[in-house]
Formats: structure tokens, C-alpha cells, sequence
């Protein structure tokens, strides 16, 4: 903390200027500063003034601290932007932050008006409790609070805020359904009303291999014919689907690191991909630059 005099043309005090330190700007990495000024009172002592002068420092250093001074506008919406370029620039997927940035749209209307430093737990209740009552679910309202924690954690770093508001938020509780698998006589009465229809091949071979091998959809979405080793009945799961801001597209590695396997498939099913190959490649040469024959994709 620095207190300053300023005096007139007649080299009386008039006020005392004081300046505190806040924080280090993450763009540029020079120091800001956060100025108080504090009136001189004719009608006492200088050294009352003084004296007067460094109180108010100090309370006014406690606010700048915990970032409760008034001259800090930075709201939500605008913190998140910076957020998330900053988690990207560190190495977040690009699945990830396309995700990030949509919930950043959604939860905008209700919160990214607000300031930081008024983002309070009772104000994050409030949006939480106007998401729900506008139609949200529970369980996406509670996706939204991972989101919102997720941001102000980094505020809370840089020393924004005094502490994670949403961390003593209470988010609704999400909703766990008790998934319901299918039974053999489902699946194989689905099969039935599915080959029925010859209309749809490509769907029918790949249900087959989803349900065979228990993979995820954006791994089946993203499998391509040199995946698949038809000499020895496997195929190497080792891509996955994603959507981006540049669009959806393949991506190679798995979604986790102990995703890329191989997997044995049975000659049934190994004699659909074979056919459908034939289909595949026929169709391609039919419709040609038409064809989105850049990935290679078995899903086309």
C-alpha cells in the first residue's frame, strides 16, 4: 500500500491518493493497481489526517483483496470467455471446450450479467432454482453447476474472488435412472422389425457391432475399414467421433487412454462388414466427390 499527498497551487494537502496492489494481468504480466482517494479535512491536524488517511488503506487494501471494491466489473459471461481460452491454451480437448462454450451460452441469460464479485452462493441458487422452473432438468442444471465451479475455480486462483461461490451452492440433485437393458427376445424382436427394412443396411451393420462389442456410439461412429483386420476376425478400436467448433469430425485416440483396444469378433458378424464393404465401396464409386470418402469411415 502507498499513500500519497496531494496539495493545490499553494502547496496545501488536499487529499491523500492511495494505491494498492490487486493483480498481475495474465495477458501482459504487469502489475494493476487499484486507487483510492481520501479528502483532507481542513478542520483537523495533519496528523489526524494522516492517521485517517491510512485507516481507510487499510480497509480499502482488505477490499481490494477480497475483491469487493466497486471499481471491479468483470462479469460472468466475460470471465468465462477468458476461462475457457485459457483452459484450452493449456490443453483441454476440443470436444471439451465446444461443450464448455455451449454451456456458457445457456447459463448466460441467467448469470452472465453478473459481476464476480456479486456471483454470491444465494445469486447461483437463485439461477439454479429459475433453470428448473423454466423446464431445465435436474440433471443438466447439475452439469451446468460443474460448469460454473469450473470457472470460478480459476477466478478463485487469480485471486478474483475470496473464495468458490459455488462451492457452497446447492445444485439439485440429478436424476439416476436405472438403466434398463434389453432382454434376448427384445433384441432379437428389434432385429427382426429392423431387417426387415432393407432400406436402412448400413444402421443394421452397425447396431450389430455396437451391441456386439459393448462399444460407445462416437467409437462405432468413428471406426474406418483400415481398423478392421479381416484376416484375423478384429477390429482395433482406437478413434473416437467428436463435434467441435470446426464441425463433427474423427479424431484419432480414445476417449480415454485405456480405450484403444482390440476386439475379436465372431465370423457373423465379420461376414456383415465384408458385405457391407462391397456395398460401401460400390456406393462410393457411384457418387464419387459426393462420397465423403476423406475419412475412410465405415459409418457413411
Amino acid at each position: 500500500m502507498n499513500i500519497q499527498e496531494r496539495r493545490n497551487k499553494d502547496g496545501k494537502i488536499t487529499s491523500y491518493r492511495i494505491r494498492v496492489f490487486d493483480h498481475r494481468d495474465t495477458q501482459t504480466g504487469k502489475q494493476v493497481f487499484r486507487t483510492l482517494s481520501v479528502k483532507y479535512d481542513p478542520d483537523k491536524t495533519e496528523a489526524w489526517n494522516r492517521k485517517n488517511a491510512e485507516k481507510q488503506g487499510i480497509i480499502f487494501e482488505k477490499q481490494v483483496e477480497e475483491q469487493t471494491t466497486s471499481d471491479s466489473h468483470i462479469t460472468f459471461d466475460n470471465y468465462c470467455d477468458y476461462a475457457i481460452r485459457l483452459k484450452e491454451q493449456a490443453g483441454l480437448s476440443p470436444s471439451t471446450v465446444y461443450t464448455y462454450n455451449s454451456y456458457r451460452q445457456r447459463v448466460a441469460p441467467y448469470i452472465g450479467h453478473i459481476q464476480l464479485k456479486q456471483l454470491t452462493p444465494a445469486a447461483i441458487n437463485k439461477a439454479y432454482s429459475d433453470m428448473l422452473s423454466a423446464g431445465v432438468s435436474k440433471t443438466t442444471v447439475y452439469q451446468y453447476h460443474l460448469f460454473i465451479h469450473s470457472m470460478l475455480a480459476i477466478a478463485f486462483k487469480e485471486n478474483l474472488i475470496p473464495r468458490n461461490y459455488a462451492s457452497a451452492a446447492t445444485p439439485p440433485k440429478r436424476d439416476r435412472k436405472e438403466v434398463q437393458a434389453l432382454s434376448e427376445d427384445e433384441i432379437n424382436a428389434f432385429f427382426t422389425a429392423f431387417y426387415a427394412d432393407n432400406k436402412h443396411y448400413m444402421y443394421q451393420v452397425m447396431f450389430s457391432v455396437m451391441l456386439t462389442t459393448g462399444c460407445r456410439i462416437g467409437e462405432i461412429c468413428a471406426l474406418t475399414w483400415d481398423n478392421i483386420a479381416f484376416e484375423n476376425n478384429r477390429i482395433h478400436i482406437c478413434k473416437h467421433f467428436i463435434i467441435d467448433k470446426s464441425g463433427s469430425h474423427i479424431q484419432n485416440g480414445c476417449k480415454t487412454n485405456a480405450g484403444d483396444r482390440w476386439l475379436t469378433m465372431d465370423s457373423s458378424i465379420m461376414d456383415m462388414l465384408r458385405e457391407y464393404r462391397a456395398y460401401y465401396d460400390k456406393t462410393a464409386e457411384k457418387y464419387r466427390n459426393k462420397w465423403n470418402y476423406k475419412d475412410n469411415a465405415v459409418k457413411q
